[in-house]
C-alpha cells in the first residue's frame, strides 16, 4: 500500500514512462529525486526486495525462524578436565587468554581454588586436588552437612548433589558449570561459589538470589499448569 506522500508526489507516474528514454541519473535529476527512488520504481523485484529487508531488520527472530535454514545442531559430547581446572572462570573470569586483565575486575584478588573446593569437600587438600588421590566426602551446598546417596553410601570427589535440582553430577564434566549465587560475575568470594548442572544454570540466567529463581519458576510452572492438556 503506498503512503499519502507517495501518493501526493505522483513520482511513480512520472518516472515509469520515462523508462529507455533516459538514464536513472538524467530521470533523478528532472524530477528532483533520488536515483534509488527512479530503481525502486524501473527495476523488476527491487520493491520486493526492499521490502524483505525491512522485514527481515524489524522481524528478524521470526524472519529467520521462516526463511532462513538452521544450522544443524551438534551433539552434545561430554568431557571431562581435570579437578583443579574446575571453576578457573569464577577465579579469573571467563577467559583464560586475558586471566590478568579479567582478575583486575574481580573483588578478591587473593582467592584460591581450594578455597572454593572446601565448600564443596571441606577436607580436601591441595595434594588432593592437584593429584585427585584420597577421595574426600562432598557435602550438601544448602545445610553444609555430609551428604550421601540415597543408599546411604558417601558421595565423595569428584561428585557432589547439585545445588538447584538435586542431582548427582560430577565437576569435571563440561555438562557442570560453576554459579555465582548472587549473580555478580565480579564476586568470586568463596562463599559465592557452588556447582550446578549447565541446564539450570541457564534456567537461573541473571537471577540474583534464590527468592528469584523460585518466583520465576513459579510463574512458568503456573503457565504450564495452565495449558497442561495441550502438553
Amino acid at each position: 500500500m503506498r503512503s499519502t506522500t507517495s501518493l501526493n508526489r505522483q513520482l511513480k507516474e512520472k518516472i515509469v514512462p520515462l523508462k529507455g528514454t533516459m538514464s536513472y541519473r538524467e530521470i533523478a535529476k528532472l524530477l528532483n529525486c533520488g536515483k534509488s527512488t527512479v530503481h525502486y520504481h524501473l527495476t523488476e523485484g527491487a520493491a520486493e526486495k526492499i521490502k524483505s529487508r525491512e522485514g527481515r531488520r524489524e522481524w528478524r527472530k521470526v524472519w529467520r525462524y521462516v526463511y532462513e535454514k538452521g544450522k544443524p545442531k551438534t551433539p552434545y559430547v561430554e568431557k571431562f578436565s581435570k579437578l583443579r581446572k574446575v571453576g578457573r572462570a569464577f577465579l579469573y573470569g571467563p577467559s583464560r587468554s586475558n586471566e590478568r586483565k579479567n582478575r583486575m575486575g574481580l573483588k578478591n584478588k587473593t582467592t584460591k581454588l581450594l578455597d572454593c573446593l572446601n565448600r564443596i569437600w571441606p577436607k580436601l587438600t591441595k595434594n588432593g586436588m592437584t593429584k585427585e588421590n584420597n577421595p574426600e566426602q562432598a557435602v550438601n551446598q544448602w545445610t553444609g552437612e555430609l551428604d550421601f546417596y540415597d543408599d546411604g553410601k558417601p558421595i565423595m570427589t569428584p561428585y557432589v548433589r547439585c545445588k538447584l535440582s538435586g542431582e548427582i553430577i560430577n565437576v569435571k564434566s563440561n555438562d557442570t558449570h560453576v554459579d555465582h549465587i548472587d549473580g555478580d560475575r565480579t564476586n568470586n568470594n568463596p562463599e559465592n561459589f557452588s556447582l550446578v548442572k549447565a541446564r539450570y544454570n541457564h534456567m537461573k540466567s541473571d537471577s540474583k538470589s534464590s527468592a528469584e529463581v523460585y518466583e520465576v519458576l513459579k510463574k512458568s510452572i503456573k503457565e504450564l499448569e495452565k495449558h497442561k492438556n495441550y502438553w
